[in-house]
């Protein structure tokens, strides 16, 4: 294979046309260290797998439709390994930026052969400088505007349907951009369909980021009920404890004054009872967890419900304690709200289970119910009023055990509710 000056130059063009997209796209995520010389083998890399389509037959093999898209695609590959070369990455972040290096050089070549073509610039240094003076003003606007306001503190939170949407649209345009020819007018109609990919990728991502954001406002909504629904519940315990406090004082200096044996017998045993609370203070070696199961206890003995508690509090230390609270929160709130409907109070029971099996933690609470449960999408039916919050506390459960790879099973059996969430225990690690 013979290289001539032209040939050399188009390489170079084609490389930097890619490489100047990777730039765009990859300074305003998560850096890995040594950047810039990460960022230098990229170039590298690049121009190699260039210069090995030139060495392999030139740009004649371009013209098959068939060999373009196996190049693009290849270039594909490229970018994305770049990207995870470069920048610190999770899930599908850098294959969806791969997707918008791949579509922007694509769609900014093209125009800028268009200018080359409308002004003769084929050949020749004039029309190489030109070229490249466009792609850097293109780059240096989409690096300004859309490259920086898609990712999210240095991330692009990307799901398997956007990742799914985003992969479409690449298909579409790689295609469009192998049945085009630099040489033929048609390559304005293709440019412009390309430009209108990119507007739709970019579309979806603001959609999906505006659908992220009203689902974290509609938490935020939920958890500021909760707190609400939260500070009631610490104002009843206080409640019962200064009841019962005064009730205690009085009641020594009743005894004070008694004579008879068998009334001193009965104040003693009501001083008992009154001490009875300090029951409900639960052990479980999980500070946060004891915290809340305490205040949930206090509430059912002012109920006359009973708990029974057997739980490891250290297997859940790695969780996050809005997450502990969310989860044991709402799923004793609920346990609670349905126990006390019944009419027995020797069948008001509540019982917690935490333990480890087979590489899992298991959260396990079941209280009886009376009543018929209904389900929804594999949830219960909330009995609340439905003020628009009600409702939202099993799918918070559900979101919460998500979070750390777990998931929420429901059922009832035997007149009894069960509720069990399933967390890897490896997760302990963190």
């Amino acid at each position: 294979m013979i290289w001539k000056a032209e040939n050399i130059t188009e390489v170079i063009l084609c490389a930097a046309g890619l490489w100047g997209a990777c730039i765009v796209f990859l300074l305003p995520v998560e850096r890995r260290s040594h950047f810039p010389l990460r960022l230098g083998l990229t170039a590298v890399v690049i121009t190699a797998l260039i210069t090995g389509l030139y060495c392999s037959g030139g740009w004649n093999i371009l013209q098959y439709t068939g060999a373009k898209m196996i190049f693009l695609a290849l270039c594909y590959m490229a970018v994305t390994a770049a990207g995870a070369l470069c920048a610190e990455v999770r899930g599908f972040e850098m294959w969806y930026c791969g997707v918008w290096i791949l579509m922007t050089s694509m769609l900014a070549m093209e125009a800028g052969q268009i200018i080359r073509n409308i002004y003769e610039w084929e050949t020749g240094s004039e029309g190489s400088v030109i070229l490249i003076l466009f792609l850097v003003a293109v780059y240096v606007l989409i690096g300004a505007t859309a490259a920086r306001w898609m990712p999210e503190k240095k991330h692009y939170d990307i799901g398997p349907r956007q990742m799914l949407s985003a992969w479409v649209l690449c298909i579409m345009s790689v295609t469009l951009c192998s049945f085009s020819d630099f040489q033929e007018r048609n390559i304005l109609l293709t440019a412009m369909l390309q430009f209108y990919c990119i507007t739709i990728l970019y579309l979806q991502s603001a959609l999906f980021k505006k659908s992220s954001m009203r689902k974290e406002l509609e938490m935020v909504q939920l958890l500021w009920h909760q707190q609400k629904d939260q500070y009631k519940i610490s104002r009843e315990t206080i409640d019962l404890i200064n009841h019962k406090c005064h009730d205690l004082k009085h009641q020594v200096q009743a005894m004070r004054a008694i004579q008879d044996d068998e009334e001193r017998e009965r104040y003693l045993k009501e001083v008992e009872d009154s001490v009875q609370i300090y029951n409900a203070i639960v052990h479980t070696g999980n500070e946060i967890l004891d915290t809340l199961l305490t205040e949930k206890s206090l509430l059912c003995e002012k109920n006359g419900i009973h708990i029974n508690c057997v739980a490891d509090g250290m297997l859940l230390s790695f969780m996050d304690p809005v997450d502990l609270y969310t989860l044991f929160g709402n799923a004793l709130d609920n346990a609670i709200e349905a126990v006390k409907k019944i009419g027995p109070e020797e069948e008001r029971v509540v019982d917690i289970m935490i333990y480890e099996r087979q590489k899992f933690i298991v959260i396990q609470i079941v209280n009886p119910v009376w009543n018929e449960v209904k389900f929804v999408d594999g949830l219960p039916l909330t009995t609340k009023t439905k003020n628009g919050y009600h409702g939202f506390g099993m799918k918070s459960i559900k979101h919460t055990a998500e979070k750390y790879d777990g998931f929420l099973s429901v059922e009832v059996k035997n007149r009894c509710f069960y509720l069990k969430v399933m967390i890897p225990a490896q997760k302990q690690e963190k």
